[in-house]
């Protein structure tokens, strides 16, 4: 009997924290997402190949939703509707950010260069105000940063 009890509450132990690990990832998770969501972004750096082409992104603005739709605003120009996505692994800060800007006609240059899956590579933890990424497609080093209004 004192094994069965036993079993039972070792049994129950781990479920309990297991349970407990899976709450705080989703927190953490929420947290992610909290942070993307909350506010308008900008983009205050971009390269490609290395060459700076930060100002073909003047004026852009960017809104990201809890339902992972987007929008790209520029004043003069029809706001360009779009979808993201995170993924990845919090813990590790292995984390994955994906954009994509499809409007019913074709996202005016240049947002087309945003659509795409960017690796987290820094992110300014203390105020969620700033966001660094990179990728590579075809040899080519893409580097860009996000930075909160």
């Amino acid at each position: 009997m004192k094994k069965a009890l036993l079993l039972v509450v070792a049994g129950l132990t781990i479920f309990g924290f297991t349970g407990c690990k899976k709450a705080i990832e989703a927190a953490k998770e929420q947290a992610v997402v909290d942070a993307i969501t909350n506010g308008t972004w900008y983009v205050s750096k971009f390269t490609e190949a290395g060459t700076d082409i930060t100002t073909d992104f003047a004026g852009w603005e960017f809104v990201y939703y809890q339902d992972k739709t987007c929008v790209a605003n520029k004043t003069g120009n029809a706001s360009v509707p779009g979808t993201w996505s995170y993924s990845g692994d919090v813990a590790t800060s292995t984390v994955y950010f994906t954009s994509a800007f499809t409007g019913t006609t074709a996202a005016p240059a240049p947002l087309p260069k945003l659509a795409s899956t960017w690796t987290l590579i820094n992110q300014s933890v203390a105020t969620d105000s700033k966001a660094s990424y990179t990728r590579t497609e075809s040899g080519v080093e893409y580097k860009l940063d996000l930075t909160k209004k």
